[in-house]
C-alpha cells in the first residue's frame, strides 16, 4: 500500500538535482551531483524479484524497490529500499544452475560450498562479497570448505539479508541462558540438521517445545558468536528449508505503510549504511543505501552509517586498520549510528568516529575525511493534530585547524551522550495515533 504525506511550513529547499550510483566517486570536494559511471550490475529480468524498479538512475548499481510515496515541503519523494547488486544474492547467483534435490521439507543444493540462490525461496537473502567466503557472512578470507573439513562434519554458516529485513531464525522462547545480561536467548535457529543414516535430516523448531527432538538446539557459541545458519555438509551440499517451514528472511508484518519516520537524502551522493551481526561478533554487513533525491523507509537493526559517496565494500567491514597503539575497528569511518523504524527514531554520532584518542591518532596519520565525505542530519517532526512542523535538532561535524572533525549537535531535542567526546543524540517515539511523522534530512556540510 502506498502512502502520501503532505507536509508544509517551508522548512526545506527542493531536492538536489542529480543522480548516481556506487560505481563511481563524487567529484572531490566540488559538491557536484553523483554520476554512476560504474559497470551495469543488473541481472536479467528473469532474475528480478517482484517490485524491483529497474529504470531509476541508480538501477545499474542498486536493487531499488519502491515502497511508497511521501512529500515534504510540497516536494514529492519516492520511498525506496536499495541494496548494491554486488550484495544481492539474486544478482550474483541467479544465472547459476546448481544440481538440487527437493525433499518434503527442504532443498539440498550441490553448490560446492557456495551460498546458492533458489528463486522464490531466497529473494531477500544477501550475498556477502569476499576473497574466499563464497557469499557467506564469515571472514572474507575464510573458506567454508576448509572450515567444514576442519570441523569433520556438517556445519552451519551465517548468511545475511537485504536491507530492512530480519534473519529468518529469530524466535523467542522463555529459557534464558545462565548469566545472560541482555536476555537475547530467544535467538535460535528455526531448523537444525542432524545425521540420519548415510544422509542428513532437517528438524524444525517447535516453539512450544523447542527441545522436543531430544537434542539441544544450537545456541550462542563462544564469545557470543552465532553458531547457526544454513547447514553445509562435507561434500559442499547446502541445506535450505522451504519457506512454509522456515523463512530465511522476514520483515515482520511487512513494511510500515504509515511511514512514521523516513530518511530523505538531499546530499550529492549515496550514503551507505551497515548493520551489525548482533548478537554475534558484531561484524558489519550491508544494509540499505540512501539515494540522493529519494526517501528511505524506517527499518530495524543495529545500524552504522558510512561516509558519503563511499562504496559499500569499503564500509561494510570490521577490521583493525592500523592506528598505532590503538585497536581501530572499522567503525572509525562511520560518522553516525542508529536510524528509525515504525516505533521511533534514534540518531547519534557513532562512538568509534568520536573516540577522542582514536580520532586524534587518525588525524595525525593524515586519515582525515574530506568535507564532501561527511554530511549532517536534521530531524523534523510533523504534528498531525496541529498540522505544524517543528525542528528536533541537527547532528553535524566541524573541522578544526589541525584538520580534526569534531561532532556537533544543536536543537531542542538534541542531547549530549558524552561530554568528553561530544557525542550527541536525537531520539524519541513516533505517535502514529496522533498523526505524527518524523523526517530525517541528510544534507552536505
Amino acid at each position: 500500500m502506498k502512502s502520501a504525506i503532505t507536509i508544509g511550513m517551508g522548512l526545506l529547499a527542493s531536492v538536489l538535482a542529480g543522480c548516481g550510483g556506487e560505481g563511481a566517486g563524487s567529484d572531490g570536494d566540488t559538491g557536484k551531483p553523483w554520476v554512476d559511471n560504474g559497470p551495469d550490475n543488473r541481472p536479467e529480468d528473469a532474475c528480478l524479484a517482484e517490485g524491483i524498479d529497474n529504470s531509476t538512475p541508480f538501477s545499474k548499481t542498486y536493487r531499488v524497490k519502491h515502497i511508497g510515496d511521501t512529500s515534504f515541503q510540497g516536494t514529492p519523494y519516492e520511498i525506496v529500499a536499495s541494496m548494491p547488486w554486488t550484495y544481492t544474492l539474486q544478482a550474483v547467483q541467479c544465472e547459476k544452475a546448481f544440481p538440487m534435490v527437493e525433499t518434503e521439507t527442504h532443498y539440498i543444493v550441490d553448490s560446492n560450498f557456495e551460498l546458492p540462490y533458489i528463486k522464490g525461496v531466497m529473494v531477500d537473502v544477501a550475498w556477502t562479497p569476499g576473497e574466499k567466503n563464497k557469499g557467506w557472512s564469515i571472514g572474507s578470507n575464510d573458506d567454508p570448505g576448509e572450515l567444514v573439513q576442519k570441523n569433520g562434519g556438517m556445519r552451519p554458516f551465517i548468511y545475511h539479508v537485504n536491507g530492512g529485513y530480519e534473519y529468518g531464525y529469530f524466535t523467542y522462547n522463555k529459557d534464558p541462558l545462565p548469566d545472560d545480561p541482555i536476555n537475547y536467548t530467544g535467538f535460535r535457529p528455526t531448523w537444525v540438521v542432524h545425521p540420519d543414516g548415510d544422509s542428513y535430516k532437517m528438524f524444525f523448531l517447535n516453539p512450544a517445545a523447542p527441545d522436543s527432538q531430544g537434542f539441544e538446539w544450537p545456541r550462542h557459541g563462544a564469545n557470543w558468536e552465532l553458531n547457526f545458519g544454513l547447514y553445509v555438509d562435507p561434500t559442499g551440499h547446502v541445506y535450505v528449508p522451504k519457506p512454509e517451514k522456515a523463512k530465511l528472511a522476514t520483515h515482520d508484518e511487512g513494511w510500515d505503510d504509515y511511514h512514521g519516520c523516513v530518511t530523505i537524502n538531499k546530499a550529492n551522493a549515496p550514503i551507505p549504511t551497515t548493520r551489525t551481526q548482533f548478537p554475534g561478533n558484531e561484524s558489519y554487513y550491508a544494509s540499505e543505501t540512501f539515494l540522493p533525491g529519494y526517501a528511505a523507509p524506517g527499518a530495524p537493526g543495529h545500524k552504522y552509517w558510512g561516509q558519503k559517496g563511499r562504496p559499500m565494500e569499503e564500509v561494510a567491514i570490521w577490521e583493525d586498520d592500523g592506528a598505532p597503539g590503538l585497536n581501530s575497528p572499522g567503525n572509525y569511518h562511520k560518522p553516525y549510528s542508529g536510524g528509525c523504524d515504525k516505533a521511533g527514531y534514534n540518531f547519534a554520532h557513532a562512538e568509534g568516529f568520536t573516540w577522542p584518542e582514536l580520532r586524534a591518532a587518525r588525524t595525525q596519520m593524515g586519515d582525515i575525511p574530506t568535507r564532501d565525505q561527511l554530511y549532517k542530519i536534521t530531524l523534523y517532526r510533523y504534528l498531525g493534530k496541529d498540522k505544524t512542523t517543528e525542528l528536533l535538532g541537527t547532528l553535524s561535524y566541524e573541522q578544526q585547524e589541525n584538520g580534526e572533525w569534531i561532532p556537533t549537535g544543536s536543537g531542542p531535542e538534541c542531547h549530549s551522550l558524552n561530554d568528553k567526546n561530544g557525542r550527541w543524540i536525537i531520539n524519541g517515539p513516533v505517535f502514529q495515533d496522533r498523526g505524527d511523522h518524523v523526517f530525517a534530512i541528510l544534507e552536505d556540510l
